[in-house]
């Protein structure tokens, strides 16, 4: 994501700088962005005041203006607050778990991560072929048909090299905007499916926490998985991104950790008090990792929660506009428009509502994680780690509107 971002001016060239010229580079290139994206905006609006008559005929460029002004405050934004998407991607870095804990089933981060970088990698492809079609069909339109070029790029230049150079302003804008818009919902959603990979993790270790406390104490895995092998069942359609497999995670380890964790005991009780020290060690590793996703989660909230306003605010308008449009017009190019900005608002909408799904099965993998074979010390332990996941994790734009399907099908 770093490249897209650096090319829309929300991510500095040089992440810390320390010569004179990294931060001159940076500055200046956030200016050129900016520039290029007040440029067209203040040309939309002197177009639009030179050639007013009612609002209802203006509208349609009033309507072009909305994404305009959406990038400009979304790369404003994106600048001020840098220091803090930095500390959000470094609290990612530092804190979140790859792998769960040793288990009967266990799990890994790979699924998500995959998920996460195949979308980034597709919306940006589909934001990039937009911003194509966009800026060549209006060329291709003068060349056929003859129309002139100027409405599309709200000038009445009829000099070839000055409207040359206006259309190429006016690609690197639309470009801009493209990225600006795009590469929020690309960081928005792929933020949300490591926050669900960590939520599947945790799930993945308090369905387990009992048998990671059984394989500390040098039960031998195959012996467990004779047993309980019913627990597959229960994680059944149960996690989202990432897939847990009833494989020893031994093998993932080297040599050396290999010999500290081979099981040697294949007669066991799982009620055994024996075993409730180490299952109160797991589970407070679960209370950590649950506290992690917490944090987590406040960081990402308030940083994103202004601009899914602004994005909100600006995809309801531009989706009334369109309506209106259609009513005095209806054609395929509408449908086209109408469908793509309500999938701009549904990506929001739809990895919001991930979260929310995946975080209410935290309080059933804990009743799943064989509870009754646990002492009264681990109880109390996984009481505490059910009271602490009873607050619902929604991610709202601006504190009070929830990111879910019910926002989506309201707008």
């Amino acid at each position: 994501m770093e490249i897209s971002l650096k090319i829309v001016g929300c991510w500095d060239w040089y992440e810390k700088p320390r010569k004179e010229y990294q931060i001159f580079i940076n500055n200046i290139y956030l200016c050129i962005v900016l520039f290029v994206l007040s440029n067209l905006l203040l040309s939309l609006i002197v177009n639009l005041y030179t050639e007013w008559s009612d609002i209802m005929s203006s509208l349609e460029k009033m309507a072009d203006g909305l994404p305009l002004i959406a990038s400009v405050l979304i790369v404003s934004y994106f600048a001020t607050k840098k220091e803090i998407l930095y500390e959000l991607v470094k609290y990612i870095n530092d804190n979140f778990k790859w792998r769960s804990a040793r288990g009967l089933t266990n799990m890994t981060m790979v699924n998500s991560h995959k998920t996460a970088k195949n979308f980034a990698f597709f919306y940006t492809a589909c934001t990039i072929f937009s911003v194509t079609m966009y800026v060549i069909m209006p060329v291709v339109v003068h060349l056929w048909t003859k129309q002139p070029l100027q409405p599309w790029i709200y000038t009445d230049i009829s000099y070839t090299p000055f409207i040359v150079l206006i259309f190429l302003r006016q690609c690197l804008a639309q470009a801009f905007v493209a990225l600006a818009l795009g590469q929020f919902s690309v960081f928005f959603a792929c933020n949300s499916i490591l926050l669900c990979g960590q939520l599947d993790l945790l799930c993945c270790c308090l369905r387990n926490v009992r048998y990671t406390a059984l394989l500390k104490a040098g039960v031998q895995h195959s012996a467990l998985s004779k047993l309980y092998s019913d627990i597959k069942e229960d994680e059944k359609h149960n996690y989202l991104y990432n897939k847990a497999e009833m494989i020893d995670s031994k093998y993932h380890y080297d040599e050396k950790v290999i010999k500290n964790i081979i099981g040697v005991k294949t007669d066991f009780d799982i009620y055994s008090s024996e075993y409730d020290n180490a299952t109160s060690e797991a589970l407070r590793e679960c209370a950590r990792v649950c506290q992690v996703i917490n944090v987590y989660k406040e960081r990402f909230e308030k940083f994103v929660s202004p601009v899914l306003v602004l994005r909100v605010v600006q995809v309801t308008l531009y989706l009334c506009t369109l309506l209106y449009a259609a009513t005095l017009k209806f054609d395929m190019i509408t449908v086209e428009y109408l469908v793509a900005v309500a999938l701009d608002i549904y990506v929001y909408c739809y990895f919001g509502n991930q979260i929310i799904i995946q975080a209410d099965r935290v309080s059933t993998a804990a009743y799943q994680s064989a509870w009754p074979a646990m002492g009264a010390r681990p109880r109390r332990l996984l009481l505490n780690v059910l009271l602490a996941t009873l607050k619902p994790v929604i991610v709202r734009a601006g504190g009070f509107l929830p990111m879910n399907l019910h926002t989506f099908v309201v707008v």
